[in-house]
């Protein structure tokens, strides 16, 4: 029998009991359904995870510390800094160890993260805005892109005074002519889809859209910022409503002793000593993976930031050999397990969000293997009906085999007609059913992502920034279901198909049926 003979005789078959073949491919389109549509469930539990990391921060980044000064943690500020305590065996995080970490295979950048450990204030218009802490971080400006820094708005800076300020920055300020009440505007939360979560002072919160979010009082791009570092209570200012800064009229007297650990002890300096005028052109992008100076401090160049030290504590800028703590961009996530493994090696501390990755890609693994389980026992069941089908399909046409033994047809043409058969209705289910789930996929999408609309509906096939699905097919998962319902067919009518061709000729052509 040629090749075309078969299937002719298999469609001929399925369409003879039309009803029957109908019901067992419905079984396999609920089948593939099921496992498709609990595959797809996983696989949106696993996006929505790694769209919360990504929130958390840039997941190609290695935090990396001095032993036993990891207590800071994900960019938050450093715990100690390099002084003369740093013995010869001691590692050192210095440009040399930033020079041999950019060495390593898979890192495109490195740069040392300084905290000035100093009592902060600042004050803006005159005088008129306050805020009795900041924080002040650094880095190499010259990695600001490697490193994986946004900018809102605005560019990097590239003379000294000029710094970068983080994307809540200005809502840390109080306005010493409002009363207490009014006194400062709250930072509002970004809750996804173009929305904010903003609170009021008695702790009320709603969402609203982001360009009607509460605006902080001044704009810190057309504002000049005057920090003082260091200094006694006065320097501040705005508490007592007399004055935003003391510190910027020259009044303070005494001078700054830092100490070892670089924190004032609150003697003040005089001048200009402790006091800096700084101009933002730029403003970031909140991500506290890469420090608290992204969301309401500031960020200059770490050169910047040792000329402010050694200005107000010359003391401690003579000892300072090292970083508080290093920042390493690694150019492939596969790689930052390696990369970071290297670094522990000579001695460091790091924290990455690798591990939490990963923990969270196994939960997402063994979730989806359970639905898909699940979604697998509709599919056996529809197995069961196949070769139901398949045995009552041979008992029917013994006679039939018979005579085609008896006129000289190959056993194996005999076989592959009823394996044809059964795959047939295998590959049929499965790709009605793959159809089916398409559509059912994209209605629980809709519906998540708030109704229909062309925008959604692409939304819902291809997902993107700050989209949320519930449910996720990849391409992968509609062939994988049609082979595996074909494969499911072909194996539940190798049975039916055995005891076809092994029932004699001159007993099946005695059949009476």
């Amino acid at each position: 029998m040629r090749f075309d003979d078969i299937l002719r005789l298999c469609a001929q078959n399925m369409f003879r009991r039309k009803s029957r073949t109908i019901l067992t491919v419905l079984g396999v389109i609920v089948g593939c359904c099921s496992i498709v549509l609990m595959i797809s469930l996983g696989a949106g539990i696993s996006e929505q995870n790694k769209a919360m990391l990504k929130q958390m921060g840039d997941l190609n980044v290695i935090t990396v510390y001095k032993p036993g000064t990891e207590y800071g943690g994900m960019g938050y500020g450093a715990t100690q800094s390099g002084t003369s305590s740093d013995t010869e065996n001691e590692v050192k995080l210095d440009d040399d160890t930033l020079a041999s970490f950019k060495q390593l295979p898979g890192v495109v950048g490195a740069t040392g993260q300084l905290t000035l450990d100093y009592r902060i204030t600042m004050a803006a218009s005159n005088g008129r805005f306050y805020t009795d802490y900041g924080v002040i971080e650094s880095i190499d400006m010259a990695e600001l892109k490697s490193m994986g820094y946004e900018l809102k708005e605005g560019e990097a800076p590239v003379r000294d005074g000029e710094v970068l300020v983080g994307q809540y920055f200005a809502y840390q300020f109080m306005d010493k002519f409002r009363p207490e009440g009014n006194n400062m505007r709250q930072q509002p939360y970004d809750a996804g889809n173009g929305q904010v979560s903003q609170c009021d002072m008695q702790g009320n919160c709603e969402f609203v859209p982001a360009d009607e979010a509460v605006k902080p009082f001044f704009d810190p791009m057309k504002t000049e910022i005057t920090v003082t570092v260091g200094g006694n209570d006065s320097a501040a200012g705005g508490t007592s409503g007399s004055g935003a800064m003391s510190g910027t009229s020259g009044s303070g007297s005494g001078s700054s002793d830092g100490g070892n650990d670089g924190t004032a002890n609150g003697t003040g300096a005089s001048g200009t000593g402790n006091t800096f005028k700084l101009k933002a052109t730029g403003v970031l992008k909140e991500d506290y993976n890469k420090g608290q100076a992204t969301s309401n401090g500031i960020l200059m160049d770490v050169s910047q930031a040792k000329a402010m030290i050694a200005k107000v504590d010359k003391s401690a800028a003579m000892k300072r050999t090292s970083y508080s703590q290093a920042l390493v961009k690694v150019s492939d996530i596969s790689q930052v397990a390696d990369v970071e493994q290297q670094i522990r090696d000579m001695g460091f501390s790091t924290n990455s969000y690798e591990q939490m990755r990963k923990d969270l890609e196994q939960q997402s693994r063994f979730i989806q293997l359970m639905l898909g389980g699940i979604g697998a026992v509709s599919l056996l069941v529809a197995a069961i009906g196949i070769t139901n089908t398949m045995v009552m399909s041979v008992t029917e046409r013994t006679r039939e085999i018979g005579i085609m033994k008896a006129l000289g047809c190959y056993v194996r043409d005999i076989r592959m007609m009823f394996l044809g058969e059964a795959g047939a209705i295998g590959f049929l289910g499965g790709v009605i059913g793959c159809m089916f789930s398409g559509i059912i996929s994209l209605g629980i999408n809709l519906l998540i992502l708030g109704g229909f609309s062309w925008e959604h509906v692409k939304q819902a096939i291809v997902g993107g920034d700050g989209v949320t699905r519930l449910s996720v097919i990849p391409p992968w998962l509609f062939i994988f279901a049609i082979l595996f319902s074909m494969a499911i067919g072909l194996i539940s009518g190798f049975g039916p198909s055995n005891k076809a061709v092994s029932i004699p000729a001159l007993d099946a052509i005695k059949n009476e049926q």
